[in-house]
Parts: structure tokens; sequence; C-alpha cells
């Protein structure tokens, strides 16, 4: 693994992931999950568990932050927050969507850093001396290999690649 590697995945940890892949998606669907995960989040905004409420709020505010406008869908919601409307929903039993964001983010960034220096994602051999995706992103995220291993995995499985 170079540095120039440990940067580059470090950059793409640095920005808003999942806020540009749904700017992106609502522009043009070309990023296939991203516009799946639009669609999925206009639905959550109806009735949002502890994540999806988590998530949309992180999203309206980066949006209000830079100045963006914010969509139809997320402008009601926020809204509806702010005046008391909707409330963050309790949670009941351990979240299985815990770490949803940051896990989307080493996804994706994992992603960048395979089409930008053609590594293999993850080796499930660990005595492999190959440097992979998840090796690089990482070292930039400051994780243990496993923790990106099992964000990618996830990933994959929501996409039906694996």
């Amino acid at each position: 693994m170079n540095d120039d590697q440990v940067r580059f995945a470090r950059t793409l940890l640095e920005k808003s992931l999942l806020r540009d892949d749904i700017r992106s998606a609502s522009a043009a669907t070309d990023l296939a999950f991203a516009g799946h995960l639009l669609g999925k989040l206009k639905l959550a905004a109806l009735e949002p568990d502890t994540n999806d409420f988590d998530t949309l709020i992180s999203l309206a505010a980066q949006c209000l932050y830079e100045g963006e406008a914010l969509p139809g869908w997320l402008a009601a919601f926020a809204a509806d927050v702010l005046t008391g409307k909707r409330v963050r929903p309790t949670r009941r039993g351990a979240d299985k969507y815990s770490n949803y964001e940051r896990d989307y983010c080493l996804w994706r960034a994992a992603q960048e850093v395979v089409q930008q220096f053609k590594l293999p994602l993850y080796s499930n051999n660990e005595l492999s001396a190959k440097t992979t995706a998840a090796e690089v992103v990482g070292q930039a995220a400051n994780l243990k290999v496993a923790i990106v291993t099992t964000a990618i995995k996830r990933f994959e499985r929501a996409l039906g690649e694996k």
C-alpha cells in the first residue's frame, strides 16, 4: 500500500459521500444504489425508524450548512421535526442499522479505490500479501480492516452482489 492510495481514500472519506450520492441520484440516476437509497429515504421520511430519522436529520443539516436547497420531501420532514410534529422514535432492542452512514462511506470509498488503483476489494485470506481496497480505506479511516470488510459485505448483500 502506498501513500497516494491512502491519501486518495482519506480525501474521499472527508467528503459527504452519502449526500453527494443522493444529490447525484436526484439529478441523474447514474449510481444505481444511490437511486435505490434515495427512494428508500423518501419512503423512510414517512415512517422513520431511529436510523432513518438520524440519517435524514444529518442529511438535512449538511444541506443547510452548505446553503443547498432541500428536496421537498426532506424539507417537509425537517420542518415537521423543527416544529415538534415529529420526534425521534425510541429505540427498542439492538439497532441493526448502527453505523449505517459510516459503513456506506467506507463501502463507497473502497469502490473508488478499486476503480482508481485496480486493487482487489478485499481478501478472505488474512495472510495474503496483496494490498486491498479495504486495507487502504481502513488505514485512511484509522479503522481495522475487518470493520471495512464488514461494511463492504453489508452493501454487497444489499445490492445482491454476493
